[in-house]
């Protein structure tokens, strides 16, 4: 389901461009019309049309193309929100990263969706990507190297639009999940618009946003209290709450840099054959919970030696301190 989500999304975006129409002014019509052909299309053609194959089947197409309708029109309504334009999408990328004078590291990826922000003297970038399910940003597993993919894909974003604007500064202003779904809420005698506003409120983007204000606003030029586009809440003095998912520019280039580092280690551990049984343990979190090969890896707790690796569980502060530690360690 996911291929097949971002198959669509990216022939979406296609079916825009060819009609001349941006994710601005699209109709609810134009919408409806072209997830259904563009589904249509991928469900025809994927996995010999075994998406046809069954009743049960042909009810998930039906479904698929709900969520797919809900999904672009939900994100159209989250861009008019704001001044970022979506810049390009489904972007593959290739980087070589040097490990030492002989050694490199070839990291490739694809980026759903890039979005910018321009003026005189900066460009803005934000990344979007999409899930399926439930997906948060969490600090502890990018410092232990678990989850490095969004940031990875600002660092090459930033990097693409440097090239492209030498003249500009160019500023991180977000890393963005957005779940694709569906979401059911309670009616309870309440208007349309209303529960209109509570399913837009479970399909906010999560993750992290640059903090300052003129970036905030940005993305969201609206809200004064809980935004529903981005992880930010607005206390009633004007201030950000704590509940909001912030940092300083400081602190996203910190971690910009810290995952450039990370991934370099990572290689060179690759190279060096470290391929031993590892899994980690994390609060109520474990590798091997959803591990596809846990049937076949050989490892076991009754086996003595045989321990998870148990990572503790930091607060923001005492992440961002230990990377600050591990820089100067390092210079």
């Amino acid at each position: 389901m996911g291929n097949i989500y971002h198959g669509v999304l990216e022939g979406f975006a296609d079916r825009l461009t060819e009609s001349k129409t941006s994710w601005f002014d699209f109709t609810p019509e134009f919408a409806k019309e072209a997830v259904e052909n563009t589904l249509n299309e991928w469900a025809a053609s994927y996995g010999d049309t075994i998406l046809y194959s069954s009743a049960r089947n042909v009810y998930m197409i039906r479904r698929m193309k709900r969520i797919l309708y809900r999904t672009v029109m939900t994100l159209q309504k989250q861009l008019r929100r704001g001044s970022f334009l979506p810049d390009d999408a489904e972007v593959s990328f290739t980087r070589v990263q040097d490990l030492t004078e002989e050694e490199k590291l070839t990291l490739m990826g694809r980026i759903d969706r890039v979005d910018v922000a321009k003026d005189e003297d900066h460009v803005y970038v934000k990344i979007v990507d999409y899930k399926s399910g439930d997906r948060a940003f969490d600090f502890a597993a990018l410092y232990y190297g678990l989850q490095l993919q969004l940031v990875v894909y600002l660092n090459e974003a930033m990097e693409d639009q440097k090239s492209r604007h030498p003249d500009k500064e160019i500023v991180p202003a977000g890393i963005l999940y957005y779940r694709m779904a569906d979401p059911l809420v309670e009616e309870c005698g309440e208007d349309e618009e209303h529960i209109r506003a509570q399913i837009q409120e479970q399909l906010r983007a999560v993750g992290l946003v640059n903090e300052e204000e003129d970036v905030l606003r940005l993305m969201d030029k609206e809200s004064t209290g809980r935004s529903d586009v981005i992880p930010v809440e607005w206390k009633k003095d004007g201030t950000l709450s704590s509940r909001s998912q912030t940092l300083s520019r400081e602190r996203l280039e910190a971690l910009s840099d810290y995952v450039d580092r990370k991934i370099t280690g990572i290689g060179a551990q690759i190279l060096r054959g470290q391929i031993s049984l590892n899994p980690y343990e994390m609060g109520a979190q474990s590798a091997c919970t959803y591990c596809e090969y846990k049937n076949v890896c050989g490892f076991d707790r009754q086996i003595p030696g045989m321990d998870m690796r148990r990572l503790d569980e930091l607060t923001d502060d005492e992440i961002f301190e230990r990377i600050s530690e591990e820089r100067e360690g390092e210079s």
